[in-house]
């Protein structure tokens, strides 16, 4: 009997396991979501900025921390176009989370707290081809590096999106469009990019909530408020010149509209995402459904409540619940094949940066991380000081830490061990979780969710202790309390991996 049920078991292991690489041969939809929430709207007068990283669940991630560099008068960038360009003397330490050979899914946070994550978002503009011919785009231009080029950089969110400023109007910006968030400690910005020299970046307002699905949300653009405001100077007459904006119909310029393809902007999987955050942020939200696949949703949305870290991985975990845009007959499918969800099929990872300026960021920069959807995953904290990270969250065929090969090179041309199973990678463990949670979700989701709220609950009633305790050790010895942070982060990283582990085996027996 025991032999049966063990059969039994590691069959469905090895089906579910197939069955993710055979949804991840079809194509993805991309839908990564961001909310970025101002200051004066969350609880405890944090910066929150939540991300979703949306390609397929057979994508892997592994967290990399690169240290501070000093470089040679004469190096150079190498860019993923084949341009280059000049290096400064000394780069600053960040954090890489890296999805091998992808261009724009990777998480960033330097070591000032300045983070980075992007929403791909199409444009009106033309082909890399006819842009390159024209001289905006200079050797192809900058895609993947520019965050890197960033962080390497910039020690606030500010004079990051000033460096952007200045490389997209000498290099220009090579994919069709982007919205890149960048989020410190002290303010956030939205930088949207067209194809070539022309963007526009506005600053987060502190009593507002950001939403951007996969289109351009930034709306009215005053080129003279240079506090919230910085562009390109011929955004509104390059507009005209194209014929995608007519100052003389009387209405004032509008950016989404103008450089947003409508097919795109009106997509129900982008006009619902951002209608559904808008919704669950505030309840009397006065755009209906059906006015906001019209591509008329704003740049921001005033919440009805002060906000915490739960409110918002409560909003990422959602599937239209509740709506009639809710496909699962309350679960008897999965949600995850409703399209359009926030927390969806893709989801490969999921995180919350938390920027308190009142702390060093060491200990007021932390980003809570979750791999694979959000609603069947679990929420850890990594802080900023940590300085090592557990081999499990990096499990790769090749180290970053011991390749002889150049980044470029080890990024885009991983080996194809990357994407076997390893109950060792945390990757694939939650990747597994994730698929054998969605074969029965009624059943499973309960005894999941049930396991990590408790976790979760437990690391935000530890939160304030160990910050405590952290800060003192900070304000004595500064190596010592990012050892202290080092510890705590790794040792709530590899207890969720044991959880996971033990909550796979417990629902696979059960099927």
């Amino acid at each position: 009997m025991k032999q049966s049920s063990l059969i039994k078991s590691l069959l469905v292991f090895f089906i579910v396991w197939a069955s993710l690489f055979s949804f991840a041969s079809s194509a993805c939809a991309e839908e990564c979501t961001v909310m970025i929430a101002g200051r004066k709207t969350t609880l405890d007068g944090s910066i929150l900025f939540v991300k979703t990283e949306d390609d397929s669940r057979k994508e892997v991630d592994y967290l990399w921390y690169i240290p501070r560099k000093a470089h040679k008068a004469g190096t150079v960038v190498k860019l993923q176009a084949g341009g280059m360009i000049p290096q400064v003397k000394e780069t600053y330490a960040y954090f890489w989370d890296e999805c091998p050979t992808t261009s724009f899914s990777n998480g960033i946070v330097n070591e000032w707290g300045v983070a980075f994550g992007s929403n791909g978002c199409a444009s009106k503009e033309d082909s890399v081809e006819e842009v390159e011919a024209r001289g905006d785009l200079v050797n192809g231009g900058i895609g993947f590096k520019l965050r890197m080029i960033l962080a390497e950089r910039a020690k606030t969110a500010r004079e990051a999106v000033m460096i952007a400023s200045s490389l997209i109007g000498k290099y220009g910006y090579r994919a069709s469009g982007r919205n890149l968030n960048i989020v410190g400690p002290d303010e956030a910005w939205q930088l949207q990019m067209a194809r070539g020299k022309h963007f526009v970046a506005r600053r987060v307002q502190d009593d507002e909530v950001a939403i951007i699905a996969n289109t351009f949300s930034i709306r009215e653009v005053d080129m003279n408020d240079k506090e919230n405001f910085i562009c390109s100077p011929d955004l509104v007459e390059y507009a005209i010149e194209r014929g995608w904006y007519d100052p003389d119909r009387g209405e004032r310029f509008d950016f989404a509209k103008a450089y947003a393809p409508e097919k795109v902007h009106t997509r129900p999987s982008n006009t619902h995402r951002q209608r559904n955050m808008a919704r669950l942020l505030n309840n009397n939200f006065p755009i209906t459904w059906e006015e906001s696949e019209k591509g008329v949703m704003p740049v921001s949305v005033k919440p009805d409540r002060k906000l915490s870290l739960k409110d918002v991985m409560d909003i990422f975990r959602n599937h239209y619940e509740g709506t009639g845009l809710d496909k699962s007959q309350k679960y008897k499918t999965s949600p995850h094949k409703t399209p359009g969800t926030i927390c969806n099929y893709g989801t490969h990872r999921a995180t919350v940066v938390q920027q308190r300026n009142w702390l060093p960021p060491e200990i007021g920069t932390v980003t809570w991380r979750a791999l694979y959807q959000p609603c069947s995953s679990v929420f850890v904290p990594w802080y900023l000081g940590a300085t090592r990270i557990p081999e499990a969250f990096r499990k790769a065929p090749e180290s970053l830490y011991t390749t002889k090969r150049e980044l470029l090179d080890y990024h885009f041309n991983a080996p194809k061990e990357t994407w076997r199973l390893n109950m060792e990678s945390a990757s694939s463990v939650f990747a597994l979780m994730a698929e054998i949670v969605d074969a029965d979700y009624k059943r499973a989701i309960r005894k999941v969710q049930k396991t990590w709220k408790e976790f979760e609950t437990l690391e935000f009633m530890l939160q304030p202790v160990i910050e405590e305790s952290a800060l003192k050790l900070f304000n004595q010895d500064k190596a010592l309390a990012m050892e202290f942070l080092t510890l705590y982060s790794s040792s709530q990283a590899l207890k969720s991996l044991e959880i996971a582990k033990n909550l796979i085996n417990e629902m696979k027996l059960k099927f």
